[in-house]
């Protein structure tokens, strides 16, 4: 079945609402108002971009994210990339119930342990009772968090913009940008695939996600910004609102943290042959996530961040080069060009995050130089593969 355009618009724009966009928005106090803004428009623009060219991608070949990815990587190259986007999801479900957990403990006193297993619980017991088909929930979740977003911008209104430090780079705060809609990118070829053209597939999605994303990005810089350097879970904690916001929180979460577990439990599915059923694993994602939330370090969040970048960034540039400027088809079991040039560039996004300042002044971020190495790689590897396939074959 077809999905209309304003349905694909508002299931990305709903996926973008999310407590967890508002609270990286916060990471970026360091720079500034106008540099912070900046930074967000810059990293929404490249990450968005690339998100809505992997659902352009699968609408064209008519299948779904992962499996789009074979025809130039491989059959393991496809189940590689697989196995990285069930990893991110399980990190994501972590840190959504951590960042729930902290909600709660900041607000009643309760301990972050327990409040982790309050939610954790909560989203396992979603999956028992409900599947797919509960769109309407979320919706009512979004709706209910953009309201209290809302209601922070007006609480907030007035006063002076306060100075924030820290050691947040202008190239760093892109690549924060760059990183939230490129971890949906494991995932945006499910729906749209039945976009009702090629085009629509690309705009909705891309609008979509940019609008409401760059909307949560900027009410966490602004909450940060006129509190000194809170992030929004902190600042509900210290305004004393109350339970309804938390338990708006806990809602949004919750259903937010759902889609998380169900992409992992389908990308499952597209990369493992043994027989699985669809609902064992989303139990199984909803423990393995609540383990994990107790283990997971929040103080490396922007490096968890960071990692999804460095993997995604290089594996989709070579993917996207191939199909959309190549135009060539791997029925290989694993396509070597890609891989050796997905792995220099994860190579080099990490050197750039974490050596390459200085040529941040240039305009060369992380995402930036990354796309260009591996973009100049991919086809020279596949050259010098070709020759010694003629050679060698």
């Amino acid at each position: 079945m077809k999905i209309k355009n304003s349905t694909l618009f508002l299931i990305w724009a709903g996926a973008a609402i999310s407590i967890a966009e508002v609270y990286t928005g916060s990471y970026f106090a360091p720079l500034g108002l106008t540099k912070g803004i900046l930074s967000i428009l810059l990293g929404h623009i490249i990450g968005t971009l690339f998100f809505a060219l992997g659902g352009l991608m699968s609408y064209k070949v008519k299948e779904p994210a992962i499996e789009s990815t074979k025809g130039v990587l491989g059959e393991k190259g496809m189940v590689f990339i697989g196995f990285l986007n069930v990893l991110q999801l399980v990190g994501w479900t972590a840190v959504m119930i951590i960042q729930s957990s902290k909600a709660f403990n900041g607000a009643i006193g309760m301990s972050t342990s327990l409040g982790i297993f309050i939610v954790g619980v909560s989203v396992l017991v979603w999956t028992l009772f409900f599947d797919s088909e509960a769109y309407w929930i979320n919706n009512i979740a979004v709706m209910l968090l953009f309201i209290l977003t809302i209601f922070v911008v007006v609480f907030l209104k007035g006063g002076k913009i306060a100075t924030v430090t820290g050691d947040m780079s202008f190239s760093g705060a892109v690549e924060l940008a760059v990183a939230m809609p490129v971890s949906w990118l494991p995932l945006v070829g499910d729906y749209t695939i039945n976009a009702k053209d090629g085009k629509s597939s690309f705009i909705y999605t891309f609008a979509g996600y940019f609008i409401a994303s760059c909307f949560m990005y900027f009410i966490g810089l602004y909450v940060a910004l006129k509190t000194g350097g809170k992030d929004i879970i902190s600042y509900f904690a210290s305004i004393k609102t109350g339970i309804v916001p938390l338990l708006i929180i806990l809602l949004s979460t919750v259903t937010t943290t759902f889609m998380d577990v169900y992409s992992a439990a389908v990308s499952t599915l597209s990369i493992v042959k043994a027989k699985l059923s669809r609902k064992s694993l989303l139990i199984i994602y909803s423990i393995v996530g609540l383990i994990a939330a107790y283990l997971f370090p929040m103080d490396n969040y922007q490096n968890f961040l960071y990692a999804i970048g460095s993997v995604f960034i290089p594996a989709y540039t070579v993917v996207f080069e191939d199909f959309f400027l190549m135009r060539s088809k791997s029925d290989s079991f694993l396509n070597v060009p890609a891989t050796i040039s997905f792995a220099v560039g994860t190579i080099f996004y990490n050197y750039l995050t974490y050596f390459g300042t200085n040529l941040s002044k240039w305009f060369i971020t992380p995402t930036i130089g990354t796309i260009i190495l591996t973009a100049v790689i991919y086809p020279l590897m596949k050259s010098v593969h070709r020759r010694e396939e003629k050679i060698y074959g």
